[in-house]
């Protein structure tokens, strides 16, 4: 899928780009479920309190496969098929979030 290297580690070029296409993605799917700016920066908050989780790398990542399921949304495949590799959808997850926020943070509403 592109996004191991040859060594079988996370290509963070490639892991960069997939999870900022896929928290855009997402945070329009959530716009269009909720219609409503105050609930959807509620939801990305909610996920982005996650960041730097060191407890447990697993939570973000099922908390972003959660968020999907909250608003009758398929996990895109390739995002699925991340869940196979710990470190690349912990990379993935982080990535995400960290997009999520800068979307909450840019959109003035509170």
């Amino acid at each position: 899928m592109g996004l191991l290297t040859a060594e079988g580690r996370p290509d963070k070029d490639a892991l960069a780009v997939v999870s900022r296409l896929y928290a855009g993605v997402f945070y329009d799917d959530l716009y269009d479920f909720y219609s409503d700016m105050r609930i959807v920066n509620s939801v990305c908050r909610d996920l982005t309190d996650l960041l730097d989780m060191e407890e447990d790398v697993r939570l973000p990542f099922l908390s972003i496969c959660s968020a999907y399921e909250a608003i009758y949304c398929a996990l895109p495949a390739p995002v699925w098929w991340m869940a196979g590799n710990l470190e690349l959808a912990a990379r993935f997850a982080d990535g995400f979030l960290r997009r999520l926020s800068e979307f909450t943070e840019g959109s003035g509403v509170m």
